[in-house]
């Protein structure tokens, strides 16, 4: 029965499928990257079947780790086809400082959603942190928190295992004790 109805949900799907795609045309965008003394420019063409494509606005994002980071305006392609952005100067990028572009048309009646992505070495290197032991903090990693906070916590640990086993041994006493009293009791009667 479950297979009946997966088999007939599939075939009902594929005639949608066809004239969803038939109604798509296909646009390519190239990225080209323009930097002169003071700014640093994304340029993206936008073609389809070798002709320009007009009025479509292109969004560019720098890929980080877990998303995607919005950089600059949104910009309308020209006659020719084209959309400048200007690019900020101080995104960080890899250890070479490398950044990837990734410029879109998302969500687009005619085209769907369309995207490319290219690699730059416009990033900001990062700066090396050199970690001292006298630089201890509270954002620091394990091995660096200040002295204070590690006795402060090491001392709880300490007092509260203390305490746990102080009532454990104190009741192994209590419990011989009975067993003494009883051993009395049971003499004398």
């Amino acid at each position: 029965m479950n297979c009946i109805v997966f088999v007939l949900l599939l075939v009902l799907q594929m005639p949608v499928h066809r004239l969803y795609a038939q109604d798509q045309k296909v646009a390519v965008i190239k990225l080209s990257f323009e930097q002169t003394d003071s700014t640093k420019t994304c340029k993206a063409t936008v073609v389809s079947d070798g002709a320009p494509v007009k009025e479509k606005e292109v969004h560019l994002y720098v890929k980080r780790l877990y998303s995607l980071l919005p950089v600059g305006k949104v910009a309308s392609t020209d006659s020719l086809g084209e959309a400048e952005i200007s690019f900020p100067k101080d995104l960080p990028g890899d250890q070479n400082g490398m950044l990837t572009v990734i410029a879109k048309i998302e969500k687009d009646d005619v085209y769907g959603t369309v995207e490319t992505q290219s690699q730059v070495k416009w990033g900001a290197a990062p700066k090396a942190e050199l970690l001292h032991l006298s630089s201890r903090s509270l954002s620091a990693s394990r091995e660096n928190a200040p002295m204070f906070l590690v006795i402060a916590s090491s001392l709880i640990i300490i007092v509260i295992w203390g305490t746990i086993f102080y009532v454990v041994f104190q009741l192994l006493k209590i419990k011989k004790a009975a067993r003494v009293v009883k051993k009395l009791s049971v003499a004398e009667g």
